[in-house]
């Protein structure tokens, strides 16, 4: 149980240092868009899909990129990309063609002064710096925490309930 408890050690740490102004621009930013695309490579893509299926319980219009059912990208929509390095290519290529089309960009990620970070209007930094967890878990982990507190931000400003959105959930499963 050590190990346990020096990973909690580890997401503790990071409480305290997520900046407020960046959270809440990116809740009102979420609040505003008229859809929300969501993206990110390997475990990030898993903790972002994770939060994309949260928001179509809040009833929000989402859609994960590259799912044969993601629409057209439109004006004053929002991408919201998670990537811990910010330099995934097919992220910074997927970024590329949405602010083409007039896409806000919000970014999550432990890289304030990477590359999507330059191309994003939106940063929202999880400062998970070095940890005694292999290659990004630090970040995996601390991001799918803060989806869950967006979440919990979302619902209060949508006056949504753990019921209202229970009965947006898959029934055909």
């Amino acid at each position: 149980m050590k190990k346990y408890s020096l990973v909690l050690k580890e997401l503790s740490s990071l409480v305290d240092k997520i900046d407020d102004k960046e959270f809440n621009s990116l809740v009102d930013s979420i609040i505003t868009a008229s859809h929300v695309f969501l993206a990110g490579a390997g475990r990030s893509g898993q903790m972002i899909n994770a939060f994309a299926n949260r928001l179509m319980h809040l009833g929000l219009s989402v859609s994960v990129v590259g799912e044969v059912s993601s629409p057209h990208s439109r004006k004053n929509d929002l991408m919201i990309v998670g990537s811990g390095s910010g330099e995934t290519q097919r992220l910074i290529n997927q970024v590329k063609i949405a602010k083409n089309n007039g896409v806000y960009i919000a970014l999550i990620t432990a890289a304030p002064d990477s590359t999507l970070a330059t191309l994003a209007d939106y940063v929202l930094t999880i400062p998970a710096g070095p940890s005694a967890q292999p290659m990004g878990s630090l970040f995996e982990q601390a991001s799918l925490l803060t989806y869950d507190s967006i979440v919990l931000s979302l619902m209060a400003n949508l006056n949504e309930t753990s019921q209202t959105m229970k009965e947006r959930h898959a029934d055909i499963e």
